[in-house]
């Protein structure tokens, strides 16, 4: 079955750090202008510098973001080639709550409680804005679900041949269907429609391919009809042939300080971070079998450690021992699918005894 066009939303908290601290006016010429939050009455002011890491929402990357004093001035920051949003505020001595806000293009798209600020002299002030979004959770869009699909193997010449295919909408969108065929001769009765009857004037073997839409994400089918002549005493077998790979596997090594994986698919089996012995090491194998059926599975080291199955869940699951002494050891996964083809994959690992302090 082939899917259509797939669609993701990411929902997201932005953080927003603030920094605050007195510096005399114009003390954070480095970071450009700053926004003065007071009146230049002698009073101290103190820094605030903004930065935001602002990731997707919902409605689209975030484009602006504003950091307000509550009954005072708005600081609009600005927009970095990494895609964070950085700024400064000059603030006078005392107590302040601010209030950030992100937008994508005008639409307001996230918003923070207000959060208190106290600038004091001598002394820096950390606080930290939480931006979230506004945009109400929704599930992704589905493709349809082909049910069920009948048409017959052959037909004669000139005599329909009944095609029909069920499928359903978890999203409850209506769906649209579409007949096709690589003859140009051949003639669908209704090519939109859920039933309906396929002709062809001529002897011949069509691929008809059907397409499930509900407007975004469609499912399709493909199959072959072979037509005879009405006369036509000889018949014709389909053939579904199917090459049986060997297992694909994956093995990870999780210990407390550092983890390993291999896979079938790399060229270097060894592990770069050493295991400290003695302790724990959890072995994770995952088999895929392919159009194969599940068989025979084997875990085994080659220094002498204890391997212990502890159960089976997306991955067959392991505890090993490793040796106490400096080893440099192998850990082999062996499985055999329902067709005998075995399939090998090995992880390299250095055991090295823990060093007493």
């Amino acid at each position: 079955m082939a899917i259509g066009k797939t669609r993701t939303s990411v929902l997201s908290a932005m953080g927003l750090v603030l920094c605050a601290a007195l510096l005399p006016v114009g003390g954070c010429a480095q970071h450009g202008d700053p926004l003065d939050a007071g009146e230049a009455d002698g009073s101290r002011l103190g820094i605030a510098r903004l930065s935001v890491q602002a990731a997707p929402t919902t409605a689209g990357d975030i484009t602006r973001v504003t950091v307000t004093v509550l009954s005072g001035p708005e600081a609009e920051l600005a927009h970095d080639p990494d895609g964070n949003f950085s700024g400064t505020l000059l603030l006078p001595e005392g107590s302040h709550q601010l209030v950030g806000n992100a937008f994508v293009g005008d639409q307001l798209v996230g918003t923070s409680a207000p959060v208190s600020v106290e600038i004091q002299g001598g002394a820096a002030t950390q606080a930290v804005l939480r931006i979230l979004d506004l945009a109400e959770a929704h599930d992704i869009e589905h493709s349809p679900i082909v049910l069920g699909l009948t048409y017959p193997l052959s037909t004669v010449v000139n005599q329909p041949a009944q095609l029909s295919i069920s499928a359903v909408d978890l999203d409850d969108d209506a769906l649209a269907v579409e007949w096709t065929s690589d003859c140009a001769d051949g003639v669908f009765s209704a090519p939109t429609a859920f039933v309906t009857d396929f002709t062809k004037p001529a002897a011949g073997t069509c691929e008809v391919s059907v397409s499930v839409t509900d407007g975004e994400l469609s499912a399709s089918e493909t199959f072959s009809i072979m037509i005879f002549e009405e006369s036509q005493a000889q018949g014709a077998v389909i053939i579904d042939g199917r090459f049986i790979a060997r297992p694909v596997m994956r093995l990870t090594l999780q210990w407390p300080d550092a983890s390993c994986f291999v896979n079938s698919y790399l060229a270097d089996g060894t592990c770069q971070e050493p295991i400290t012995a003695p302790g724990r090491v959890e072995l994770l194998l995952r088999v895929e079998w392919g159009d194969s059926s599940p068989g025979l599975v084997e875990v085994t080291d080659s220094c002498g450690g204890a391997i212990t199955y502890t159960g089976l869940s997306y991955y067959h699951m392991y505890d090993w021992q490793p040796p106490t002494a400096q080893a440099a050891c192998s850990i082999t996964a062996r499985s055999t699918n329902g067709d005998g083809l075995s399939g090998l994959l090995s992880a390299a690992v250095l055991v090295s005894p823990e060093q007493a302090e």
